[in-house]
């Protein structure tokens, strides 16, 4: 017992050596650093046919029927017998019963043992979490590596031996992929998420020394400006106000509804109708939002690596929506507004995108970051979008304060003012969701304020052209009788 005792010990040393090395950039022996492989799901909808609609819906009931038999199982042996089963006893009861993949029915035993595990682990800190209990009539469907087939721009997915597989066609992007796991899932319709193994790329990076604070960048998260970032002599600002737009449109649109709801009877057919017509409003809002937080990221870490940074301090802003009633620090629509910023989301992309590109990513509190003059050192709170600093005149846009602060304080360990500061040059961009991704920086997908309102013009007047109204005109709402108003 000693000696195995000793063998697990060592073993375990080994493991955390391996591990921290690698954590520090030591190359591998197999590839080197920014060369590993890397695991990401792509998320594809699908256009189905009636058939294969109805067939991914028995799927799914199927799913969520192994489901419902492993929990009650699960539940059952431990209210008579007092004992707490594993998983492998729990996938040799649920074996050959129903009409699925062995290893998707095993997939379904594996997430509620996960659930379990996880639900044992928060219930230490509160005793409230609940372990799974409830029954599903929908499950999604995994499938393992064994059973599926690629061939070219199809995807074909096995349901056991005897049983109708179904196919699926795939983007272009996917074409002859090899996905470790695929994933049945409902998102206001159905999706695949396929999970691959994608090669981490490598960045080279100019020779510097780590003291000078070279190749070191700042990012300032904001909810108006969506990512700030600087490198100390350039910075760019990243506006989010069209994702502020699409969260303002699902609110209102979802409170237009909910009010007709109250109007109506609960669980009536105009209700049910209704809250169709809801949970189709919130869905397009997470499709968009989520799109507008990859274009975003994808913006910020291509700037990253036009300017070969290589290590990244984001601001950490963390609890910044706790409290704010009680103790009375925000009106009730800007509580609406911090609650809904999705700034742990978007952190958690730009740490997967540096991390492909081999970018070292460290967190930093920014306590006081915004009020702290980075030249003189005092402290003043900014009204509006611009910092003035009472004491030296500085005049500086304030998110771009705030990530020349995270910088330095990352860079010295200390905030505190600098006489030698210089202000960067700053850029303003903003997200254009029409046109093209460009592989240039800055991309097509962005446009300076000025050159909007140019592209909004020509809109306007190639609109006019299409109605044959000459571009002197204006035009007037609509009318009863009339089918367009004008006037000189």
């Amino acid at each position: 017992m000693r000696c195995l005792f000793y063998a697990l010990n060592g073993r375990k040393k080994r493991l955390k050596n391996w591990y921290c090395n690698n954590k520090k950039g030591i190359p591998l022996k197999k590839g080197g650093r920014g060369l590993s492989k890397l695991i990401r799901p792509r998320q594809v909808r699908l256009k189905l046919n009636k058939e294969k609609f109805q067939h991914c819906q028995k799927l799914s009931k199927e799913s969520a029927k192994v489901w419902n038999a492993v929990k009650n199982f699960f539940w059952r042996t431990y209210c008579k017998k007092g004992i707490w089963l594993s998983e492998s006893s729990l996938k040799r009861y649920i074996a050959g019963k129903f009409a699925l993949h062995s290893q998707s029915v095993q997939a379904v035993v594996e997430k509620f043992t996960d659930n379990l595990k996880t639900a044992h682990t928060l219930r230490k800190e509160n005793p409230n979490i609940r372990y799974p209990y409830k029954t599903k009539n929908w499950f999604c469907v995994h499938w393992k590596k064994n059973a599926i087939k690629v061939s070219e721009r199809y995807i074909h997915l096995s349901n056991g031996q005897g049983r109708q597989g179904i196919i699926f066609k795939l983007p272009a992007y996917l074409t002859d992929c090899q996905p470790k796991a695929v994933e049945l899932i409902w998102r206001d319709g159905y999706w695949l998420s396929i999970t691959l193994d994608i090669e981490g790329k490598q960045q080279a990076f100019p020779e510097r020394s780590e003291a000078s604070g070279f190749n070191t960048a700042a990012i300032d998260m904001g909810e108006i400006h969506a990512v700030t970032i600087t490198d100390g002599k350039e910075s760019v600002v990243i506006s989010g106000r069209e994702l502020r737009s699409v969260k303002r449109r699902r609110n209102k649109r979802v409170g237009q509804l909910s009010r007709l709801q109250a109007r109506c009877k609960k669980d009536s057919r105009r209700y049910k109708r209704l809250q169709a017509v809801k949970s189709k409003v919130i869905a397009e809002c997470e499709r968009r939002t989520r799109d507008l937080n990859h274009k975003i990221t994808r913006i910020a870490v291509d700037w990253l690596i036009s300017y070969n940074i290589e290590k990244l301090v984001i601001g950490d802003v963390s609890g910044i929506s706790l409290n704010t009633r009680s103790q009375k620090r925000l009106n009730r629509k800007n509580r609406q507004k911090v609650s809904q910023w999705t700034f742990y989301k978007q952190r958690q992309y730009i740490e997967y995108k540096c991390e492909e590109v081999g970018i070292e990513t460290e967190l930093e509190p920014e306590k006081d970051t915004t009020k702290t003059c980075p030249k003189c050192g005092n402290k003043y709170k900014p009204t509006g979008r611009n910092y003035n600093c009472p004491t030296c005149n500085l005049k500086m846009h304030r998110d771009v304060i705030g990530a020349c602060n995270i910088r330095n304080k990352h860079l010295t360990g200390v905030l505190k003012g600098d006489d030698n500061f210089k202000s960067p040059k700053v850029k303003y961009l903003r997200i254009d969701d029409c046109s093209r991704k460009s592989k240039t920086f800055p991309p097509s997908s962005l446009k300076s304020s000025s050159g909007a309102g140019v592209a909004r013009r020509k809109r306007r007047k190639s609109f006019r052209r299409s109605l044959g109204v000459p571009e002197q005109l204006t035009l007037l709402p609509l009318s009863s009788g009339s089918a367009i108003q004008s006037r000189l």
